[in-house]
């Protein structure tokens, strides 16, 4: 028959993550801003669930597949911040200087600077801004349905298309839930009287004609996000519904049995959704200029990419040699760049961003009995397009290099084994990976540039040459090389920059056992 030899396979999956926290949002030893622990505080929790059916099967000369998938994934995100005690005069500090930096030394009174958010809300000092700010909930329910198939026809002995395609229907769902416990005071009433807020400035030396232009700046400090009574009680639902298509082409040709060539096409497709925070701009638009006027509207569209390949794998020496390389060029549009601005999370979609270059790998088992070789190299030149971002913090970002996208990855490595007899073998190995410089924010400040580097790793194994049981012992990061995983612009600290750092030297054991 047709469909010749079958196969149905069914996957069916239930998942949950649920995490609480709590953590020092200012990175320092000053009493100045936290997200407090508690389930009804700081939470996220995942359900998951899917289903995918398979049937796959051969006739003559087809393969072929065909299935569908479904998946469910219910989020629920708590979210609270506290202002400490320090919040205040710290940011009372950091606003002044800020506005003294435009001015000639000593024009801009910044003496009893702890008092003067306190001065241009026109409120008692340590009134307005400490305790609970901001206590926000969202609920997000995703369902993704998918139908998708792929047939490869050979050809001749030597010559096998490949066609795939995917039609993929996605509906999400948000409920937000915003709330203000101490009604933003400060903010409240910059907003009701900027004249205060004016006075405040002229009362510390800032010349008359520049008062105006500096209202709306401090007024923006005492109107943060969390601090943002425009927020409280506010409760918005957003809703979409995306059906897209994607695909792939393929063509295979066999030259003998050392040399196989391809060449490939596709298009991916990744779903839009909703920036779960609270995101706030001049004009209530998500791509508006900087202002306090809340975002209803927090959706990103969904993210595609046109990809081409042209690759050779190819073995020789009886297959103890594999040699594979391929040259790619990938084009994504409305490319979704997750960004720190500096008080909140946002999903920004890119227009425009192009990956291109050559990837190669090698494996050789040497004329060593046990003994073999690694080595890979890419080549990726990934550049953003040149169009313009709303975001003054992401500035850098149009014609730049991609983060995270080193010019060269080279990895190596060396693996020797052995038998002890007949029951125990050995293996020991080397690697080690080399990355060029690259830059590790979202924004490409040049202050979160990565240098080149080298990381060694090693393990030791000894078990049993059945696999029922091994003993490994390993260790990452030989030299201790120190490097940022990601930079980010420490939050309300202008000039300052924070990472999270790569894993130290490392040692471990891992047992590994089967029955």
């Amino acid at each position: 028959p047709w469909l010749g030899h079958a196969t149905l396979t069914s996957i069916t999956a239930l998942r949950r993550w649920d995490s609480t926290g709590e953590a020092d949002i200012d990175y320092s030893g000053a009493d100045i801003w936290y997200r407090p622990y508690g389930k009804n505080n700081n939470r996220v929790r995942f359900d998951t669930f899917s289903q995918e059916l398979r049937l796959a099967g051969s006739a003559d000369r087809v393969d072929w597949m065909a299935g569908l998938y479904y998946d469910n994934e219910k989020l629920e995100r708590r979210d609270a911040v506290t202002m400490g005690a320090a919040y205040e005069p710290y940011l009372s500090i950091a606003v002044l200087n800020d506005i003294a930096a435009a001015f000639p030394p000593g024009v801009v009174d910044t003496t009893g600077a702890a008092t003067f958010m306190s001065e241009a809300a026109g409120m008692p000092y340590g009134t307005a801004f400490t305790g609970a700010a901001s206590q926000d909930r969202w609920d997000q329910d995703a369902k993704s349905t998918s139908a998708f198939g792929n047939i490869t026809f050979h050809a001749t002995d030597k010559l096998a298309l490949t066609l795939g395609a995917r039609y993929t229907h996605e509906s999400k769902s948000v409920d937000s839930f915003y709330s203000n416990p101490n009604d933003g005071l400060g903010c409240a009433a910059a907003l009701a009287n900027p004249g205060q807020v004016g006075a405040a400035l002229a009362g510390r030396g800032v010349p008359g004609a520049y008062v105006g232009s500096i209202v709306p700046t401090v007024i923006g400090y005492m109107c943060l996000p969390w601090a943002n009574p425009l927020f409280d009680g506010r409760t918005t639902t957003q809703d979409f519904t995306d059906n897209e298509w994607s695909g792939t082409a393929k063509a295979t040709y066999r030259w003998n049995e050392s040399v196989m060539t391809y060449v490939s096409a596709a298009r991916g497709y990744k779903a839009g959704g909703f920036n779960l925070d609270r995101v706030q701009s001049a004009n209530g638009l998500s791509d508006g200029p900087p202002g306090v006027v809340p975002v209803t509207d927090t959706s990103f569209p969904g993210e595609f990419v046109n990809s081409y390949e042209l690759g050779a794998k190819t073995n020789w020496q009886d297959g103890d040699l594999l040699l594979n390389a391929a040259l790619f060029h990938s084009k994504y549009t409305d490319f979704q760049l997750n960004s720190f601005l500096g008080t909140s999370y946002v999903v920004r979609s890119i227009p425009e961003l192009i990956s291109k270059g050559l990837d190669a790998d090698l494996l050789w088992q040497t004329h060593v009995p046990g003994l073999s070789l690694q080595a890979g190299a890419t080549y990726t030149d990934a550049k953003y397009g040149n169009d313009p971002l709303p975001d003054p913090a992401l500035a850098l970002v149009p014609g730049g290099t991609a983060s995270f996208a080193p010019k060269w990855a080279l990895t190596g490595g060396v693996t020797y084994q052995w038998n002890f007899n007949s029951y125990l073998m050995g293996r020991f190995n080397l690697g080690a990976k080399y990355m060029t410089e690259y830059n590790t924010g979202s924004d490409l400040n040049p202050a979160k540039m990565q240098p080149s580097y080298t990381l060694l790793n090693a393990r030791m194994v000894v078990g049993a040459i059945s696999k029922r049981w091994q003993v490994e012992l390993w260790g990452s990061n030989l030299t201790d090389r120190t490097y940022k995983q990601v930079g980010y612009d420490a939050p309300i600290q202008p000039g300052s920059y924070n990472a999270f750092l790569g894993a130290p030297r490392t040692y471990g054991l891992t047992l590994r056992a089967s029955l």
